[in-house]
């Protein structure tokens, strides 16, 4: 076979896994092409799973919601990093930078707040030791420069906002995006709006199952536990290599591919292990709740039995009467009637 016609067969393979499965994406048609069983035994990629039953008798009721809650503000921070010969014209040149994005927030009407918040200034030495300078006074050596560094807080709450501001920073040679926080103003609200609908679902479930069994519960000790937890956007992102690549080089008959891009993507929690969930459609990053909460219901102990008690003994005393008479001259006579 020609080289030709060889690297005109290896793009037809290519380009063949590419298009495959584009529907559910390729991230897991790298993962499923990377499980070896799997290519052997292609019949089984549709698989059953168990539904999880618990045994019989258990009598402990789970119910867990998920809130998926847009974020009412965020935070973007840029770290903005500044060299200079001397202190005064590293923070000129930084502070003018600064300056020129306030004052084109202001110009197209931007409703995000900027703070400016100082990281670091440090001195930059000669590393060649002959070319040290130092001072005639107080000997400390001279530095050749300066490095200052500070970082840009944008607060904002419409997310469009985030896209104009990384190019307001790009403009001042600012290409640092160091993270993305979202905030809720009211978490409260929303733990109790899942409680009271993780409540209504468990009294439903006891009740169906009491319907079911022909049992009212009413005679069972209740326990109960409960659970938050809150998943924000910065951590759901996971790392992603597209499975193809978009150039293939044969030279010297060795086919070289070029690197695969990484990339992230977000990945939230999912639907299908949660009894209910509240905007379950999602477009846009956002904060995510999970309340779970369990009532373990268990027999009442049998109350003890009571001794009857026991008849009282009456006893009787027999009283004894005696009579004394006192005679005038003060002598004691007893009586005997």
């Amino acid at each position: 076979m020609s080289h030709s016609k060889f690297i005109i067969a290896l793009c037809i393979i290519a380009i063949n896994y590419c298009a495959y499965g584009q529907a559910k994406g390729n991230y897991d048609l790298r993962n499923m092409l990377n499980n070896s069983y799997v290519q052997s035994n292609p019949q089984t990629i549709q698989q059953s799973h168990p539904i999880p039953m618990p045994g019989l008798g258990d009598l402990t009721f789970t119910i867990k919601g998920l809130y998926n809650v847009s974020a009412d503000s965020c935070l973007a921070i840029f770290t903005a990093t500044q060299v200079g010969k001397t202190q005064k014209e590293t923070n000129k040149l930084l502070k003018d930078k600064i300056d020129s994005i306030r004052f084109k927030m202001v110009q197209q009407g931007f409703k995000a707040e900027l703070f400016v918040d100082m990281i670091s200034f440090i001195p930059m030495y000669e590393v060649s030791p002959e070319k040290k300078l130092f001072s005639k006074t107080t000997y400390n050596e001279i530095p050749v420069g300066f490095e200052l560094k500070k970082n840009l807080h944008f607060k904002y709450s419409d997310p469009r906002e985030l896209e104009a501001l990384v190019t307001l920073c790009a403009e001042q040679e600012i290409y640092d995006l160091v993270r993305v926080d979202y905030f809720i103003d009211d978490i409260e609200a929303v733990k109790a709006e899942l409680i009271a609908k993780a409540q209504n679902h468990i009294n439903q479930k006891i009740a169906r199952y009491g319907k079911l069994t022909n049992e009212t519960y009413t005679d069972k000790n209740r326990l109960m536990t409960e659970g938050f937890a809150i998943h924000y956007p910065i951590e759901q992102y996971q790392s992603y290599q597209a499975y193809c690549t978009n150039a293939l080089t044969f030279k010297h008959g060795v086919t070289n591919t070029a690197t695969k891009a990484t990339s992230q993507f977000y990945m939230p929690k999912l639907n299908k292990n949660y009894d209910f969930v509240i905007n379950a459609s999602m477009l846009e990053p956002v904060v995510q709740v999970e309340y779970e909460i369990k009532v373990h219901l268990s027999q009442k102990p049998a109350e003890p039995v009571k001794p009857e008690p026991k008849p009282k003994e009456i006893i009787k005393k027999e009283v004894v009467k005696e009579i004394f008479l006192i005679t005038p001259d003060a002598k004691v006579q007893k009586l005997n009637l």
